[in-house]
C-alpha cells in the first residue's frame, strides 16, 4: 500500500509538472489543446529535472509555471469542499495560499524520478458546451506499464486552464479533497489544515 500511495504521489509530481500552456495560447479546437499539454511537457521536465539548480531554483520556476496556468482557485474551492462555505475571508486567503506552495513544492521534490520517461498524446476531445477539453495521454516507462492520464482543461477569460487530471481512473483533484477531509476531521478546522499543510511541506524540505 505504501509502495502504491508513492507511486501515485509521484505520478501526480509528473502530471502536475507538465500541466502547463504557452503565454498568450489561445486554443479553438481539441488539437490546440493537446498540442500545449505535448509541446511544454519537456519545458516543465527540464526545469524539474535540472539537478544543476538547486530545490529553491526549480521549486520557483515551476510555482510561475503553475500559477500562470493552473486555475488555482477552482481547484483549491473544489478541493476544501463544504468547508470553503464557512470559512472566513481571512481562512480562505491563507488556505489558497499554503494550497498553492504545498503542490508546488510536493511536486517538485518528487518529478525528479520521471527524468527520461517519455510522454505520449493518445487523443483529446471538446470544448464541450462548458468549454471543457479533455486530453487523454499516457507516461512510457522502459520496462513497465505505462500510466494513463486524463486531463481537463477549461476556457477562463485569461485562456486555457488545467483543472483536474484523472490518473489511472483516480483524479487528483478528488483524491486531494477526500485527503483534506480527513484532515480537518483529525485537526478540527480550516487553520488545523493550514497548519497540518505547513507541517508537511517542512517535512519535504528535509526529504
Amino acid at each position: 500500500m505504501l509502495v502504491l500511495r508513492y507511486l501515485r504521489t509521484a505520478t501526480l509530481a509528473f502530471v502536475m509538472a507538465v500541466m502547463v500552456i504557452a503565454p498568450g495560447a489561445h486554443a479553438e479546437s481539441a488539437k490546440d489543446a493537446s498540442v500545449m499539454v505535448s509541446s511544454l511537457a519537456d519545458r516543465a521536465l527540464r526545469i524539474l529535472g535540472n539537478k544543476a539548480v538547486t530545490r529553491t531554483k526549480r521549486e520557483a520556476e515551476f510555482r510561475i509555471l503553475f500559477k500562470k496556468n493552473f486555475h488555482v482557485r477552482s481547484i483549491g474551492v473544489f478541493v476544501l469542499g463544504r468547508h470553503w462555505r464557512r470559512a472566513t475571508p481571512a481562512q480562505r486567503k491563507a488556505y489558497l495560499n499554503v494550497f498553492e506552495r504545498f503542490i508546488v513544492k510536493t511536486y517538485t521534490v518528487r518529478l525528479s524520478q520521471y527524468a527520461g520517461e517519455k510522454f505520449k498524446i493518445i487523443k483529446s476531445t471538446g470544448p464541450d458546451d462548458r468549454g471543457v477539453y479533455l486530453v487523454d495521454s499516457a507516461i512510457k516507462r522502459p520496462g513497465k506499464s505505462s500510466i494513463s492520464l486524463s486531463w481537463t482543461i477549461r476556457r477562463a477569460k485569461a485562456g486555457l486552464r488545467v483543472v483536474d487530471i484523472v490518473i489511472e481512473n483516480l483524479s487528483m483533484a478528488q483524491t486531494q479533497r477526500d485527503d483534506f477531509a480527513g484532515i480537518i476531521r483529525t485537526r478540527g478546522s480550516i487553520d488545523g489544515l493550514i497548519a497540518a499543510l505547513e507541517e508537511k511541506m517542512k517535512k519535504l524540505e528535509k526529504s
